[in-house]
């Protein structure tokens, strides 16, 4: 049996390949017009709107909606663009008025109109100390101080938000999200799911919705990878059976760096040679100590970025290997499948492309097992419901013959 959903944000499409295990996939919104192509390749084209989600008209929902068959939308999914309330932002005051942060006001807007039973949104764990997420969440739960419906023409959430790292959902990388699950009220009052506000000024839900994934640890680093076998490369190699492993090319100083940096979990703090340290690491103050480190095959990744394929970005050197790590191993990392396809042009083939532009996707994407979890709890909360109301008919049905 299969739900329908709708996948907004989508990017290159890390949640819609958990989704369609489970779910009709009804729409997919995405932007970017290389991403989308990305997001063609693996899912298909029939059902994506390549278009700013601001422009995607009432009328244009409501035609989506009239495919549902007189029922809600059973899972609505929103990604919103992370990078104005990530830590990292050259903003950094939490109310800063960055476009990008307003886009979570979509789905409020969308939720209006298709009126899903479940909603799951995922952003960066910063994003709950900004205002606007405040407001986001009042919107979304819509009750009154007594637990009634606010405004009449608006679904309302129980909602549970926390942040969680992906390493504890079956992905082996350090990778801190922000991830709320929304379960539309339909009997009122709700007292449980009015949204307040702590002495610091942190919201909270009154009694969290009691709905969350268990926690499964990810395997290693070493682990993960090793059933894929994956061939050795030298700096800037290509593996001519798979063009996703390919890796950038290193300069002969940076070369000489990951040389001197010892296997599975050295850093620049390793090096005997202070002449390799850049003068402005050599001051006491400064930070992002994993810049020129290797990952661990031992242990996890750090969180894969879209600067994931420079092993002057962060811990990106591979573990053992004078190399910084491929874009297959980084897809590996966020739990693509092998078989997922990656381009870095418009309407490209596989693999084609800017490396740059297909890091981005990957560093971008929510990691598909991390997904998966939520989805996957997500769907058996709706299959017990429709089990229920069928067994429920039946005994009618019965009753009544």
């Amino acid at each position: 049996m299969k739900f329908s959903a709708i996948d907004l944000f989508s990017g290159a499409g890390g949640v819609s390949e958990a989704l369609k295990k489970h779910f009709d996939i009804k729409c997919a919104v995405e932007f970017d017009k290389i991403i989308a192509s990305t997001y063609a390749l693996n899912h298909g084209s029939d059902h994506l709107l390549v278009k700013d989600i601001r422009k995607v008209k009432k009328k244009k929902w409501n035609r989506i909606k009239s495919k549902l068959n007189g029922d809600n939308l059973d899972l609505l999914v929103a990604t919103p663009p992370c990078q104005g309330f990530s830590r990292h932002s050259r903003k950094k005051s939490v109310t800063n008025a960055d476009d990008r942060n307003k886009l979570i006001m979509q789905v409020i807007r969308v939720a209006k109109i298709l009126q899903p039973n479940y909603i799951l949104f995922e952003n960066v764990d910063n994003i709950v100390n900004f205002k606007i997420f405040h407001i986001f969440l009042t919107l979304l739960a819509n009750l009154d101080s007594d637990g009634h419906k606010k405004h009449r023409d608006r679904p309302s959430y129980h909602l549970r938000f926390e942040v969680v790292d992906a390493v504890n959902y079956g992905v082996p990388q350090h990778r801190k999200r922000m991830i709320l699950i929304g379960e539309k009220i339909n009997e009122f009052p709700n007292t449980d799911a009015i949204i307040k506000e702590s002495v610091k000024g942190q919201p909270y839900v009154t009694n969290p919705l009691p709905l969350w994934p268990k926690t499964e640890k990810a395997p290693t680093l070493r682990k993960h990878l090793e059933p894929h076998n994956l061939s050795k490369l030298e700096a800037g190699g290509v593996d001519e059976k798979d063009k996703l492993h390919r890796c950038r090319n290193l300069s002969p100083d940076n070369l000489i760096r990951i040389r001197a940096t010892p296997r599975n979990g050295g850093s620049r703090s390793d090096w005997k040679e202070e002449q390799l340290t850049l003068e402005c690491h050599k001051k006491s103050n400064v930070s992002f100590g994993d810049v020129y480190g290797r990952m661990n095959f031992d242990n996890y990744a750090p969180t894969i970025t879209c600067g994931c394929l420079a092993y002057t970005k962060g811990r990106f050197g591979h573990p053992e290997e004078d190399r910084a790590i491929s874009m297959r191993e980084a897809a590996l990392i966020q739990t693509f499948p092998m078989h997922y396809k990656f381009t870095g042009k418009v309407d490209g083939n596989a693999h084609e492309g800017s490396s740059e532009n297909i890091a981005t996707q990957i560093g971008n994407a929510v990691p598909v097992r991390l997904a998966q979890s939520f989805v996957d709890l997500i769907f058996n909360q709706l299959l017990n419901v429709a089990q229920i109301e069928f067994f429920s008919e039946q005994l009618v049905a019965a009753t009544q013959a």
